[in-house]
C-alpha cells in the first residue's frame, strides 16, 4: 500500500447522528470515507489496549466522523461486518481513513505519525505471520507422523526466525509507539538487560506512555522464585471489601490469576470446589484473582464456576499492580504459597496443585 503524503480536506457537512464524542484527553477527529459498503453500515473502532474506549458509528454515502479523546497515540481495530478488520493507529489529531471494502486491512490513516510508523514494521511482518498461519493449518490436517514431525521443527525455525526479526527491530529501528508496542509483545522472551537496553532507547514521551510505564514497572519487579516472600497486596474483592494478603498468614494459599476470557483459567476454576472442599478443612485456602477489566463480566463468570472463595480483582488486567509484581505475562498462572508466606510452587494450567498441597499441609491425624 502507498503511503498517501497529501492530508485531504475534511468533511464537516455530516449528519449529527454520526458523531461520537468523550470529553477527557486530547481530542482526536476521524473523517471517514470508505467505498464498498452499503448505506447503514455500522464501523465500530475498539481500543486494542485493556480498558480502553470504543466507539460505534454510521457510515452514509461511505462517509461518517468520530470525535473523541486519546491521552497519546494508541493501537485500535476498525471492523465493519463480521470479516472486515483493520489494526490501525490513531493519535490526538485530525485524520482521515480512505479506503473500500475489497482492501479493507489495508485501510489508509491519513495524518497518523504512528500508523506511518507501522507500515513498513507491518510490511516485514505480514507475510511471515501468514507463512506461520499456513504451516500451523498443515499441522492440524497431517495424519503422518513423520511429515508431522517434520512441519512441528519447520514451524519451530519459523516461528524462530519471526522473533529474531522482531528483536532486530527493536534494536535497529528508530524509536516510535508501534516499536514500544512490539517490545511489550517481546518482553517475556527477552533478557532483563536486554530488555533494559532496548527501553532506554525510546524517548521520555514513549517511556511514559501507558505501555513505557507498565515496561518499566516489569523492569523493576523482582524475578519470583520458589522459596521468595510473596509480594503482599490489598485488593477489593466483588462486595468492595479489602482483602489483605497477609490475612491468610497460617494457611496454605492457592493464588490463582484468571480471567473470563481465560479458556483454560474456566476449565481450572470448575476443578476448584472439589480441591477446596476437600482440603479446606486442613488448612487450604484459596485466593481468585481476577484480570478482567469488567467488573459484571467477572462477576459473571464468578457465578457460573461456583467461586465460593476469595475473589478479588482490580479491573486492570495484565497492567494490575499486582499482576506485574508476581510477573503475570500470560494466563492461567498460579502460586502456590506456604503458612508464613513464601512461594512453594508456582505455574500456569499444568501445576499439580493437589500434590504440591498434599505435600504442604500436615498430615491427616
Amino acid at each position: 500500500m502507498m503511503i498517501l503524503k497529501k492530508i485531504f480536506p475534511f468533511l464537516f457537512f455530516l449528519p449529527l447522528a454520526c458523531l461520537a464524542q468523550q470529553e477527557k484527553g486530547k481530542p482526536f477527529e476521524i473523517q471517514f470515507d470508505i467505498s464498498g459498503l452499503s448505506n447503514g453500515a455500522k464501523l465500530q473502532l475498539n481500543s486494542f489496549q485493556e480498558g480502553g474506549r470504543s466507539y460505534d458509528v454510521i457510515l452514509k454515502d461511505g462517509k461518517c466522523a468520530i470525535k473523541g479523546t486519546l491521552e497519546e497515540p494508541s493501537l485500535y481495530v476498525l471492523t465493519a461486518k463480521p470479516n472486515l478488520r483493520a489494526v490501525i493507529w490513531i493519535e490526538p489529531a485530525r485524520m482521515k481513513i480512505l479506503g473500500d471494502s475489497l482492501h479493507f486491512s489495508d485501510i489508509a490513516v491519513l495524518n497518523s505519525r504512528s500508523q506511518a510508523d507501522a507500515i513498513p514494521i507491518n510490511r516485514q511482518l505480514d507475510p511471515m505471520w501468514k507463512g506461520a498461519a499456513e504451516l500451523d493449518r498443515k499441522i492440524e490436517i497431517e495424519t503422518d507422523s513423520v511429515q508431522l514431525v517434520e512441519l512441528k521443527i519447520a514451524s519451530d525455525h519459523y516461528y524462530r526466525s519471526i522473533r529474531q526479526l522482531r528483536v532486530h527491530n527493536i534494536f535497529d529501528k528508530t524509536p516510535s509507539y508501534p516499536l514500544m508496542q512490539e517490545l511489550y509483545f517481546l518482553r517475556t522472551s527477552l533478557t532483563r538487560d536486554s530488555l533494559q537496553l532496548a527501553f532506554y532507547r525510546f524517548p521520555q514521551n514513549m517511556k511514559k506512555s501507558r505501555t513505557g510505564r507498565f515496561l518499566k514497572e516489569f523492569l523493576q519487579a523482582k524475578e519470583l522464585r520458589r522459596g521468595d516472600l510473596a509480594p503482599a497486596f490489598i485488593v477489593k474483592d466483588l462486595n468492595n471489601n479489602d482483602v489483605n494478603l497477609t490475612d491468610f498468614r497460617g494457611k496454605i494459599v492457592v493464588l490463582d490469576f484468571w480471567a473470563a476470557w481465560c479458556v483454560p483459567c474456566r476449565k481450572s476454576n470448575k476443578k476448584l470446589p472439589m480441591l477446596y472442599a476437600k482440603y479446606k478443612k486442613r488448612g487450604l485456602e484459596i485466593l481468585s484473582f481476577n484480570l478482567d477489566t469488567n467488573r459484571e463480566i467477572w462477576k459473571k463468570a464468578a457465578v457460573e464456576d461456583g467461586i465460593s472463595w476469595t475473589n478479588v480483582g482490580d479491573q486492570q488486567a495484565l497492567n494490575s499492580k499486582t499482576a506485574i509484581n508476581y510477573r503475570v505475562q500470560g494466563l492461567p498462572k498460579v502460586y502456590i504459597i506456604d503458612r508464613n508466606g513464601f512461594i512453594i510452587d508456582t505455574g500456569g494450567s499444568g501445576v499439580d496443585l493437589e500434590r504440591t498441597i498434599e505435600e504442604s499441609l500436615d498430615p491427616l491425624l
